[in-house]
């Protein structure tokens, strides 16, 4: 499934794309009955909030079948390539969870400067496919974008001393996690962006795709609402865009190193996983 002349141009403009409805209530199901499974797993991969809520499920392509079924689609891969104009690979994959009156923010920030001074990202030639897996509002923390920030390189890029303190007792890593995140944008540099583009609210309805640049700003609130907002995220690199070495590199599951192309498959294969119902 392609992307149109005036999609890739509308991505290329402003840093993302807003998909309505591209995947289906049966495809969204398949993957939302996973949830529970994936929630209750205890593992590292498992970031957990402060309060002691999920807040993050990490992948590898090999801990999920469903969810390497999922990046492998037709449907995600297609597109990721023609944007990215070349073979691709997982950099990362996740859920990222805001439950019901619990889920905390995200900061204003951009992804590449993590990719790039963590992971050994040479380049920001990467890009996140945000599947949204129930229907997300202005009141259960949707995704804000300031368009056209992806053209403006890394921003900001001295850590956070009050993130390292946080995190002294746990993985480094975890300052890159957390709801105190490492690297952040700062008030001055996001009201110089936002006063020639306005900030763009990443709403839709259950199956509609969040298509955006690696180096876009970028941020969600608390979810207020009675009710859960999970996304799938799945960040596309180029197969040219391989890690560079890195003193201290974070896990597999957050960055891989695996930088073998993606084989896409039928958009069909997903609905392998629909559970049946007991009688």
């Amino acid at each position: 499934m392609e992307l149109t002349a005036a999609q890739i141009k509308d991505y290329n403009e402003n840093g993302f794309l807003m998909l309505d409805g591209y995947f289906s209530a049966q495809e969204v199901k398949v993957i939302t009955d996973e949830l529970p499974v994936i929630f209750e797993e205890d593992s590292p991969r498992r970031i957990l909030e402060s309060n002691g809520k999920v807040r993050s499920v990490f992948f590898t392509t090999e801990t999920n079948e469903l969810i390497n079924c999922v990046c492998r689609m037709d449907k995600l891969v297609t597109p990721a390539m023609q944007l990215l104009g070349s073979p691709v690979y997982v950099h990362q994959c996740k859920i990222n969870a805001k439950q019901a009156m619990y889920g905390d923010w995200w900061q204003w920030h951009q992804d590449f400067v993590y990719w790039n001074i963590e992971d050994g990202m040479p380049s920001p030639r990467v890009m996140n496919m945000v599947i949204l897996l129930q229907e997300v509002d202005e009141f259960n923390g949707p995704i804000f974008l300031v368009p056209g920030t992806h053209r403006v390189g890394i921003v900001d890029a001295e850590p956070q001393q009050s993130a390292l303190d946080e995190v002294k007792d746990a993985p480094e890593y975890m300052s890159t996690l957390s709801a105190n995140l490492k690297y952040v944008i700062e008030k001055q540099t996001l009201s110089k962006y936002i006063e020639a583009k306005p900030m763009f609210s990443a709403k839709g309805k259950a199956g509609s795709v969040l298509v955006f640049h690696g180096n876009l700003f970028h941020a969600s609130l608390s979810n207020l609402s009675p009710f859960d907002r999970n996304i799938l995220i799945i960040t596309y690199n180029s197969v040219e865009n391989k890690l560079m070495p890195v003193d201290k590199p974070r896990p597999e599951f957050i960055a891989s190193r695996n930088f073998t192309s993606i084989e896409k498959i039928s958009n069909d294969e997903i609905l392998k996983f629909i559970k049946k119902e007991k009688i």
